[in-house]
């Protein structure tokens, strides 16, 4: 079963519930034809999905499938909405695939992903620039949706920047209320810091209280040559403090 929400003039929101059938994608289909013919505009989706969507048959995959394939040419902008860590990749590679622009939001900003579905632009985030801490101290604020481009306009040149002054540089990095999310690109660029600029940190403090991404990253800190520790958002000047050691 899917729930259908036409209730917002400008999105629809739809609400999946497992095992999906050929029927429920039918009257999906129908549903936003029907809404395209009545309004004479194609609405923008937001996905709820409280886990990976599974199907009841192969003919409901097909039609699945098939649904995409039709209406990705004229929807612009799909936001899916969960906690899934393997949501985190979806958008990226369905991005590869069809033309409707894809989010991937965490189930707490739900309302960012029906704000960004509304828009008419992108509307990326960015990196805020935090100073009040030593001139060999990194410390940013993400805000909204992180994309590759604040990597390489912002964090990159930061760090190149930085090591004309001090060989080795420490990192502070606040995912607090006003952040949504990481685009697939912005993922793949942080592996890619990660890996070639790691060895120039000797600190690297997260401040969030977004519970999976504390702890993927303390999962994998013991790979890195660099010490790290992850603080909730109430504890910022416990982080402050620790990263100027």
């Amino acid at each position: 079963m899917i729930d259908i929400d036409h209730s917002d003039p400008e999105i629809v929101v739809l609400r999946p519930h497992n095992p999906l059938s050929e029927a429920d994608f039918t009257q999906l289909a129908d549903s936003i034809d029907d809404r395209i013919n009545q309004t004479d505009k194609v609405p923008n989706l937001v996905i709820c999905l409280d886990h990976l969507p599974q199907w009841d048959s192969i003919a409901a995959l097909t039609r699945h499938f098939h649904l995409v394939r039709e209406h990705q040419k004229v929807v612009k902008k799909v936001a899916i909405v969960g906690d899934s860590p393997l949501l985190s990749v979806a958008p990226e590679i369905a991005n590869k695939f069809v033309q409707a622009k894809i989010r991937r939001f965490p189930e707490s900003k739900l309302a960012e992903a029906k704000d960004w579905a509304r828009s008419e632009a992108d509307a990326p985030g960015r990196f805020e620039i935090i100073d009040d801490l030593p001139r060999d101290v990194i410390a940013l604020r993400a805000v909204g949706i992180i994309t590759e481009k604040d990597y390489r306009e912002t964090l990159v040149p930061l760090v190149e920047e930085k090591l004309k002054e001090h060989d080795k540089l420490k990192c502070l990095i606040v995912m607090d209320d006003d952040y949504a999310t990481y685009s697939g690109d912005a993922a793949w660029s942080d592996m890619k810091f990660g890996l070639t600029q790691g060895w120039k940190f000797s600190r690297i403090a997260l401040v969030t209280d977004i519970d999976w991404i504390a702890r993927s990253a303390s999962m994998f800190a013991p790979l890195m040559p660099f010490a790290f520790k992850s603080f909730a958002v109430a504890e910022l000047a416990e982080a402050k403090s620790w990263i100027k050691r």
